[in-house]
């Protein structure tokens, strides 16, 4: 089920999401970007953003998962128990299906959810949370329409596409990327600072460059995260270059 022909490097992603105008258009990037890794079925759930009119808001704002499933988990309430939909609101990291069920104890409730999930086609799924300020934003899942070693999970490389891909279509339903970026003002000190993360530079590296101690640049990492409303480099990253902070 993997896709074949020439990569789709991040990069371009990052320019062809920026061009899009429509949610369908953008939908078809991400699963033309997370094709390649064997998923096929994407759905995303906007739960708490107030850069977005609440029409934009739910689950399913943009998707392709099966409505019967989609029925299934409204009609049973499973917001209430949903235990991947859980652990997202305390932990902001990409969650693997099938590796957290494995580990985690659920409640039959919880099993059958996901027994229904696979039954219904979704399998091999991860989420991967959006967070904001108020904490849990939005949550992105994916899964396949295959059973069996059908993807390939790169969830680095998925989790800044998602974080593209949500402030793109924050852009399309929200505020523009200007506003956006009218909200946050990143010091000269840490748009340098940021400008080196995306180059790929360590902050042993940054701190040597900009002649400046290790702890100065741990400082101005913190202050990039809180301002961005990010929990990770490469996610401060995907948001500084969608709303012009830097540039690649």
């Amino acid at each position: 089920m993997f896709f074949q022909g020439e990569p789709y490097r991040f990069e371009e992603f990052v320019v062809d999401t920026r061009r899009a105008t429509t949610g369908a258009d953008l939908l078809e990037l991400l699963k033309k970007a997370v094709g390649r890794y064997g998923y096929d079925r994407i759905s995303l759930w906007v739960i708490d953003d107030p850069d977005l009119p609440m029409s934009a808001h739910g689950r399913g704002t943009l998707h392709n998962f099966p409505e019967d499933l989609r029925n299934y988990y409204q009609e049973n309430d499973c917001v209430k128990y949903d235990p991947i939909l859980i652990a997202q609101r305390s932990r902001p990291q990409t969650v693997d299906w099938e590796a957290f069920e494995k580990r985690t104890n659920y409640r039959p409730v919880q099993t059958e959810l996901y027994n229904v999930a696979r039954s219904g086609g979704l399998h091999n799924g991860i989420s991967t949370p959006i967070w904001g300020h108020r904490g849990l934003s939005a949550t992105l899942a994916m899964a396949s329409s295959e059973r069996t070693d059908a993807t390939l999970a790169d969830l680095d490389l998925i989790a800044a596409m998602s974080a593209q891909f949500y402030t793109v279509f924050k852009r399309l339903y929200g505020h523009s990327v200007q506003e956006q970026k009218d909200m946050v003002y990143l010091s000269a000190k840490e748009t340098e600072v940021l400008a080196w993360v995306a180059a790929g530079k360590t902050d042993e590296d940054i701190a040597t460059i900009l002649s400046i101690s290790r702890n100065t640049v741990d400082s101005h990492m913190r202050h990039i995260f809180q301002k961005l409303g990010v929990h990770s480099r490469v996610t401060a990253v995907v948001m500084g270059l969608s709303r012009g902070h830097i540039s690649l």
